[in-house]
């Protein structure tokens, strides 16, 4: 049998107590707020720490963005016209200080190299003809120069001779007759007469010497200006085959087999295996950089290393200075913009020798410098002693220069 419920006493039922009014729905919302603070919590301390570290580093660094590697490119060009006849090398290739790079045409350089030779033979020839001459020369003027004194002996005795019969004759009255005396100033005429026509043979004996001197001088002379002529020849030859100036490799290559080349023509270049970087910093952040200190590299086409370097030099001015236009400040429209300095790092050669064939002038670069006292005595592992620049101090200018290799403590 079914009883039915007194409503009266459903009315009067008990109250809960006030702690239990509490929405259970709201007890799981502390959960993900804890873990909410939890994670802010430990972003928080992260970036504390890194923004600490970043700080500690940025303040024992300067960097720049305004950095490039740079080094020299060689322009290979023929200093004679020909025509191609061989290209050994190609786009990339890499090749060793004067190793052979293209050949031109011999021909007509070997056929001016002969005749200059032939004409250099003939010039030797007259040179031994009028170097034969000098001596008959001045045999002949010795001839003439023998005939001239045993003349002029002859002469003084016939004249003294007829000095005395004139004087016997008008003072001793027929000592001697006037036929003697006629005869002896007959002979004392006639040998005067021959001493001064040997004495002609005796100057013109010496012109002749000096004809042949000087005709031995001029044929010396020619013989000398043939033997340059020679020599211009063969180095006009040896220029049929260019080589390279440095060691390096081949960019830039516009020739080919068969084209015709002139004096001065851009073949190809040659950029140099020693790079370096270029590295632009603002005026403000050289006040501590000094030469030696060691530098973090990071080049954007190798994202994945990091090499080692070194501060090599400061230029002595800024970018601007050397333009070429330099700027006029006094023109009344002045406009104060930070200048930036030229700073020459140098790679250490060790941290770039698995890559070095990917660092090419041009890449961009970030360094950064390590400015801080206890960086700066870390030296670079195996290199030259004379290539390690001295320390220099900390209150030394900035705008001291490295001018020399020296001797010290590699930064």
């Amino acid at each position: 049998m079914l009883v039915k419920e007194n409503p009266i006493s459903r009315s009067h039922a008990a109250p809960r107590p006030p702690g239990n009014n509490v929405n259970r729905a709201d007890k799981p919302a502390k959960g993900p707020r804890r873990r909410i603070l939890i994670v802010g919590a430990m972003v928080g301390v992260l970036a504390l720490f890194f923004g600490v570290r970043y700080w500690v580093y940025a303040s024992a660094h300067e960097d720049t963005d305004d950095a490039y590697v740079t080094g020299y490119t060689h322009q290979i060009s023929s200093r004679i016209t020909g025509t191609v006849e061989q290209v050994l090398v190609d786009d990339n290739w890499h090749v060793t200080a004067g190793q052979p790079l293209l050949k031109l045409d011999r021909r007509d350089y070997e056929v001016a190299l002969e005749r200059d030779r032939a004409s250099y033979q003939q010039a030797k020839a007259q040179l031994l003809q009028a170097n034969a001459q000098i001596p008959l020369a001045e045999a002949q003027l010795a001839q003439t120069q023998a005939q001239a004194d045993s003349s002029k002996a002859n002469s003084d005795y016939l004249q003294r001779t007829f000095e005395r019969n004139n004087q016997l004759f008008y003072q001793g009255r027929g000592v001697i007759s006037k036929q003697d005396l006629d005869t002896s100033q007959s002979q004392a005429a006639t040998n005067l007469a021959t001493y001064k026509a040997n004495l002609a043979s005796v100057r013109v004996a010496t012109e002749n010497l000096k004809v042949a001197q000087a005709q031995q001088q001029a044929a010396a002379a020619q013989a000398e200006a043939a033997l340059a002529q020679v020599k211009n020849s063969e180095l006009q030859l040896s220029y049929c085959t260019i080589v390279a100036p440095v060691s390096g490799r081949i960019a830039q290559k516009t020739v080919q087999t068969g084209n015709r080349v002139s004096v001065g023509q851009a073949l190809m270049a040659v950029v140099e295996d020693n790079v370096w970087i270029a590295a632009n910093f603002k005026e403000t952040q050289l006040e501590r950089i000094r030469v030696g200190q060691p530098v973090d590299i990071k080049i954007d086409a190798l994202p994945h290393y990091r090499f080692k370097g070194r501060v090599d030099s400061l230029q002595p001015g800024t970018g601007s200075n050397f333009a070429l236009l330099p700027p006029d400040n006094a023109t009344g429209n002045f406009i104060k913009i930070v200048q930036r300095v030229p700073v020459k790092i140098l790679f250490d050669p060790e941290s770039i020798k698995a890559v070095r064939d990917k660092i090419v002038p041009g890449l961009s670069v970030v360094p950064s410098v390590a400015v801080t006292q206890a960086l700066i005595d870390k030296p670079f592992p195996d290199t030259p002693e004379n290539e390690k620049p001295s320390r220099q101090p900390a209150n030394q200018p900035i705008t001291q220069i490295r001018d020399a290799p020296q001797t010290g403590v590699m930064q």
